[in-house]
């Protein structure tokens, strides 16, 4: 006898089929449309629990569409490639997923250096309160720092926090460089391949500027400023230096 709880579980999974089944027929037919060498690249997903219940749901109702068509090779393909790309769809509207396998464009080597900078102004900004004196710093972190950086009187202390500042300029000095010589790498294979792109691109046109001052506005701007007579004390030294320095 089926209980009222698998009875609801039943009719739960019946509708997430049809609602599958919705998807990838109407993403079949704009498949169709498209050939299959511009056809979107998919998204390689990883292996996982939600992945194989979405796939399995998937295949019972592409088996069901197969049931009540006869497709030629083609045709099928374009349908196995409908039900993958609604899968796709259907793990990266799921939570985090796709921010957490979502690739890096950043370098490795930059992340760390980036990473290393961090670590060092984190250490720089205790140190810094330590030699303020600042009884906000715990002593446990105190204790660590002062070990770590073998610190034994206030002269140590104060060369250590020159060398800190010292890495981090030196860090952020060969990030600068990283990133012209990534700018330059781009500019130039964007003029080997696309010059009319790249000289739009260098010669894009600038904001113009909005409720400029009108005549009269700017006049009576420079007018309070130069227009005006002012009286100097004509006694000063420096004024009769600087005149004898010009007549000279």
């Amino acid at each position: 006898m089926i209980t009222t709880g698998e009875e609801t579980e039943t009719q739960q999974h019946r509708d997430q089929i049809n609602k599958l089944r919705e998807k990838i027929e109407s993403t079949y037919y704009q498949v169709t449309q498209i050939t299959m060498g511009n056809r979107p690249r998919l998204q390689k997903l990883q292996n996982m629990f939600k992945l194989k219940v979405i796939i399995k749901t998937a295949n019972e109702a592409t088996g069901e569409t197969l049931d009540e068509k006869d497709l030629n090779t083609t045709e099928l393909n374009h349908l196995i490639y409908a039900a993958a790309t609604v899968i796709m769809e259907e793990i990266n509207g799921m939570g985090q997923y796709r921010l957490q396998t979502q690739r890096s464009t950043t370098p490795p080597w930059v992340r760390r250096i980036q990473d290393s900078i961090n670590d060092i102004r984190k250490d720089l900004s205790a140190l810094v309160e330590i030699q303020r004196e600042n009884r906000k710093v715990m002593n446990i972190k105190r204790t660590r720092l002062l070990k770590k950086y073998n610190i034994e009187g206030k002269e140590s202390l104060d060369q250590l926090i020159e060398e800190l500042k010292q890495k981090v300029s030196a860090k952020m000095q060969q990030l600068s460089r990283y990133r012209k010589r990534r700018t330059q790498y781009y500019q130039n294979k964007l003029f080997r391949t696309d010059c009319k792109k790249f000289y739009n691109r260098l010669w894009q046109p600038k904001p113009n500027m909005k409720n400029a001052p009108g005549k009269e506005e700017v006049e009576n701007f420079w007018r309070e400023i130069y227009g005006i007579k002012v009286s100097c004390n004509e006694e000063v030294c420096w004024i009769k230096v600087q005149c004898q320095k010009t007549l000279a």
